[in-house]
């Protein structure tokens, strides 16, 4: 399996539970006098899960802010482009009515 077909919330959690679950088995080997080994497993499976959901969620909601944000940036440029247009309108309107103006001042 290739890890980019991983999604990355996954990647993430499997890193960051590794390393605790290599932190948490060196400190029941070297600091423990008598360690229950029987709670590792226990330990891990919970760590995957609590880390895993926290990730999850982290980052569907990072990805609604993402799509949120575009969503107004993409407004924002509509507005943007409407003013633009809205401008560029009366400008020309602005010259049509002095042009009009031109022709009704001058002599007959």
């Amino acid at each position: 399996m290739k890890v980019k077909k991983i999604p990355r919330w996954l990647r993430d959690t499997l890193s960051v539970v590794g390393v605790m679950s290599i932190l948490l088995i060196a400190y029941n080997l070297f600091v423990v006098k008598h360690p229950d080994w029987t709670l590792v497993p226990v330990q891990i499976v919970l760590a995957l899960l609590a880390v895993g959901v926290w990730r999850f969620l982290s980052e569907r909601s990072q990805r609604r802010r993402q799509l949120a944000a575009q969503k107004q940036a993409a407004v924002a440029k509509q507005r943007a482009e409407e003013e633009r247009q809205a401008a560029l309108q009366a400008v020309t309107d602005a010259q049509k009515r002095r042009q009009r103006n031109q022709r009704h001042q001058q002599p007959k």
